[in-house]
């Protein structure tokens, strides 16, 4: 009778680590489709919104912020800033700065999902060498 319930326990093992690795497989490909979609921010930016004041109006601009230096200077593409200019809201660069961050933030969502769905793939295996 034991055969008979390990052998039910190793399919039920098989089958919940196949049921993950399917998952992985489609979060994967959703990524993919998103990459599809457009351009990427840079992993590490997100937008700052940031006040001039002028002859006594305060106007609104927003930048791109990385982590890094990353982004071509202005006024010297051969040195990096860590800031790109975006103009004002709904500016052409600003909409578009907000789409790629739109796009780079689900995919780090969906790449910490894999890798908590990888981390759960080998507990299966670990827990059963256990049991």
């Amino acid at each position: 009778m034991s055969s008979h319930s390990e052998l039910k326990t190793s399919q039920d093992v098989h089958l919940r680590a196949k049921q993950i690795k399917s998952l992985i497989r489609s979060l994967k490909q959703k990524i993919k489709k998103i990459e599809r979609e457009g351009e990427v921010a840079p992993a590490n930016c997100h937008i700052i919104r940031y006040q001039v004041n002028g002859k006594g109006t305060i106007y609104w601009y927003y930048k791109l912020q990385a982590a890094e230096s990353i982004f071509p200077m202005a006024t010297n593409n051969d040195k990096k800033t860590k800031y790109k200019y975006l103009g004002r809201a709904g500016s052409s660069a600003h909409i578009d700065a907000v789409e790629k961050l739109t796009r780079r933030n689900l995919i780090d969502e969906l790449e910490r999902v894999i890798q908590s769905l990888t981390e759960s793939y080998l507990d299966i295996y670990i827990g059963t060498e256990t049991e």
